[in-house]
């Protein structure tokens, strides 16, 4: 049986639907793959960014039914007075869960590091501050998070999913980088779906919209300007049925705003999505 979560699974359309059956098919081989992954490359220990999620828990998960928990770390960085108490208490529920043990859940506050960089670079004058000081957040995170697998000789687990990386949400040099995606082949409306399969993942997690926590009130619903819903029919619409603007608007009732906003986003990260370019000359 699913769980109530932040979607409601009944408005997501057929062709993004996950059954049972097949969820319990998908996550086998993500399992086998990240486990395949680890023995290639001869690593046997992970560490991953958890927030208190949906994304880094669903990822952090498959991780662990991977590796087993004590081959795994997770890290909790948060920019206190930012970060939720609520982020906080839900990793260590899910921790706790897991059966990951106490000594590999490891809690870096950010704070000092950030605002040490960032009283020297808020001097450049230019873009959008909010937007600066959240992506240097998300690149502190991630330097802690490479420091720490050569620390522990592990492997650095991202949690961008499709939906993320089709818009380019995400910081180039921070989230985006990693050493193995396991769900980024997942729509938003999938990771839900999928997450609320796993009696591990809390249920607040579930049911918590999405948000990184750059600043306060932060949702990835609310910066975009849609719903995962209509973003993830829209994507999927596009890329997967082939069909056109007009036919999206008829069949799904999705206003042609909605669409065009969402595609305009679609199309400006293509660039941000291939990135590094290589010459080919």
């Amino acid at each position: 049986m699913f769980r109530k979560t932040y979607i409601n699974f009944e408005k997501v359309p057929p062709h993004l639907g996950l059954t049972q059956k097949r969820i319990k098919k998908i996550t086998g081989k993500k399992i086998r793959e990240i486990r395949n992954y680890f023995k290639r490359y001869y690593f046997k220990k992970a560490v991953i960014g958890v927030s208190g999620g949906i994304d880094s828990a669903l990822a952090a998960t498959l991780t662990i039914k991977a590796l087993g928990p004590k081959n795994v770390y997770f890290l909790r960085m948060p920019y206190l007075g930012i970060s939720s108490k609520e982020s906080l208490i839900l990793t260590e529920k899910l921790a706790k869960n897991l059966k990951l043990p106490e000594e590999n859940l490891i809690t870096i506050p950010i704070n000092k590091q950030v605002d040490l960089s960032w009283k020297i670079l808020k001097k450049f004058k230019g873009g959008n501050l909010k937007i600066r000081k959240g992506n240097l957040m998300a690149r502190e995170r991630m330097k802690i998070l490479f420091d720490l697998s050569a620390v522990k000789r592990a492997i650095v687990i991202g949690s961008e999913g499709k939906s993320e990386e089709r818009l380019g949400y995400f910081t180039i040099g921070g989230d985006r980088v990693s050493g193995i995606e396991p769900i980024n082949n997942l729509y938003k409306t999938q990771v839900y779906k999928m997450a609320s399969f796993f009696r591990e993942i809390p249920d607040e997690i579930l049911k918590r919209a999405p948000s990184p926590e750059l600043w306060k009130d932060q949702t990835d619903e609310g910066e975009i300007g849609a719903s995962y819903l209509e973003i993830d029919t829209v994507l999927s619409a596009i890329e997967n049925l082939k069909i056109s603007k007009k036919k999206i608007t008829k069949k799904f009732k999705i206003k042609k705003s909605k669409i065009d906003l969402i595609l305009k986003r679609y199309q400006k990260a293509k660039g941000k999505r291939n990135l590094p370019y290589v010459l080919k000359l």
